[in-house]
Formats: structure tokens, sequence, C-alpha cells
């Protein structure tokens, strides 16, 4: 979906249910996604950087897992009161199992229509 489309798509809701903190965190989401996808992946490809496992035979989608649970991991050691070394916060390490969560549901989507006729 376009920028455009997104934008008047959330235009024509006349209501947003929900809390309205939901909202500015997805827009967040979709700020450090867009940010971080153009470090990380190819022009033309904005998954690539996840497809690179699957050069090790391991499914991009199993790959996305594999990221998840270092950042769950992070997530509960910083719960635990661990001491923050690199400047992520929990809000941080959060965000990013989100924007994986989503992610890996975009891949696994892929995947599903490749194997329907």
């Amino acid at each position: 979906m376009q920028t455009e489309e997104l934008i008047k798509r959330l235009k024509e809701m006349k209501t947003l249910g929900g809390h309205p903190r939901f909202y500015e965190i997805l827009l967040q989401m979709a700020d450090l996604h867009s940010r971080k996808n153009k470090n990380y992946a190819e022009d033309g490809d904005p998954l690539s950087n996840l497809r690179e496992c699957e050069k090790m035979g391991i499914p991009a989608h199993i790959g996305v897992a594999i990221r998840l649970t270092d950042k769950f991991s992070r997530y509960t050691q910083l719960l635990k009161g661990k001491k923050d070394l690199v400047g992520e916060s929990v809000f941080d390490t959060l965000l990013d199992i989100s924007i994986y969560s989503l992610l890996s549901i975009i891949l696994i989507e892929g995947k599903q229509k490749k194997l329907t006729p």
C-alpha cells in the first residue's frame, strides 16, 4: 500500500476505537521501520535483510523468530533490572518486538501465497 492510500484510508475512518496512544505508537513503529529498513534492506526488496538467512537454509520467518527470541531475552533482562549498555530502552525493545512480529506475518503470508495455487 502506498503512503497516500494509507493516509486516505485513515482519514475515512470516522473514529478510532481503543486508546489514542495505541495509534501514536503505531506511527512511531512505522517511522522506526522506515528508517531502519533504509539501513538494512536492499533497494527493491524491503525484506532482503530478513531473507539473508535463506542462503543458509533457514526460512526467513524462522530467522525472524530467532531475532524475536533475542529481543524477548533482552526485554526480560531489562525487566529484571539489568543495566542497559547499548542505549536501548524497554520501550525501544518492545517496538522492535512489535515490528519483527509484523514482518514475520508478512513473510508467512508471502510463503502461504507461494504454496497455494
